[in-house]
């Protein structure tokens, strides 16, 4: 089948026992999990589905293709550092039924890589929602915040009270590396996961090692570019789930800073550690829920 039409169709699954109409997601060539999104009407468009990101936001040569109005000047904030930009006014913007009207939408630069992935959907579409990702069955479903959060997340999730970061919306909780705690930051824009060195040292794990090597910089929204070290960092675990043999990048992402969590080991916790999980999110009470993914052999 079409991808194109395989976006727009609905799968049902059956959750604690309901059933519930859910939105496809799939893995792009960049490694990014990508959902069909609406843009004024018309799409869908591949939108790379953010945790990590405030709010949503379109590529730069998306907006020239859509002739979008530029909106307000404004200072674009990413994982690598920040940087100037111009606003792109967007109607609407629709992803699994859940509508903004009438936003300006941060305009980020072209990707490096070349890819041509219109835009980022962010937590302001997952807010005032029941946000729930199954990274194995590859979908997402935006439900309206009534019932029982716990019954749609299933017996087998663990519950987590959100920790949250200063200045930004993104969700945070505890982990271990090796046995040593940490905090860690919610992000399914990220393709890879990466620890401060604080992290690093107090998890044993030495970046300058023969185990590791210079990897690709990293980049953020703003496509600025930072050095990193990546290698096995060991055995993390996180709301009752465990990873081992986790390979992740050390560096000091320059956001951990006005996060206020640059003198603590912190990490940036992306898809290769989300992978075969289901993630249950209520950003209005800033509590989620973590489990094993009902589709297990997909991931």
């Amino acid at each position: 089948m079409p991808r194109r039409a395989l976006a727009v169709l609905f799968s049902l699954a059956l959750i604690a026992g309901h059933a519930r109409a859910e939105t496809p997601l799939r893995w792009d060539a960049t490694g990014h999990v990508v959902v069909a999104a609406i843009v004024d009407g018309k799409g869908p468009f591949d939108f790379i589905l953010d945790t990590g990101a405030d709010e949503s936001a379109v590529y730069a040569w998306f907006a020239k293709a859509l002739d979008l109005p530029k909106g307000k000047a404004g200072q674009l904030s990413g994982a690598t550092g920040s940087a100037p930009m111009i606003a792109s006014k967007v109607d609407s913007l629709t992803v699994d039924g859940r509508t903004l009207r009438d936003i300006e939408a941060d305009t980020v630069p072209d990707r490096a890589d070349g890819a041509k992935i219109a835009g980022v959907a962010g937590v302001d579409l997952m807010a005032g929602r029941l946000t729930v990702i199954d990274f194995g069955c590859k979908t997402v479903a935006l439900l309206p915040l009534k019932g029982a959060p716990t019954d749609i997340a299933g017996p087998d999730a663990v519950a987590v009270k959100a920790g949250s970061i200063r200045d930004g919306k993104q969700l945070t909780l505890p982990v271990t590396v090796n046995g040593a705690p940490g905090v860690a930051v919610l992000d399914s824009g990220a393709k890879a996961t990466a620890i401060n060195l604080k992290f690093a040292l107090a998890a044993g794990v030495d970046p300058l090692s023969r185990a590791f090597r210079d990897a690709e910089p990293t980049r953020g929204a703003t496509m600025v570019s930072v050095a990193s070290r990546v290698g096995p960092i060991g055995t993390v675990r996180f709301a009752g789930l465990s990873r081992t043999n986790v390979t992740a990048r050390v560096l000091d992402l320059p956001y951990l800073q006005s996060a206020g969590l640059a003198d603590v080991p912190a990490m940036n916790m992306g898809l290769d550690l989300l992978a075969g999980a289901r993630l249950t999110l209520d950003y209005s009470a800033r509590r989620f829920w973590l489990a094993p993914s009902r589709c297990p052999a997909a991931t």
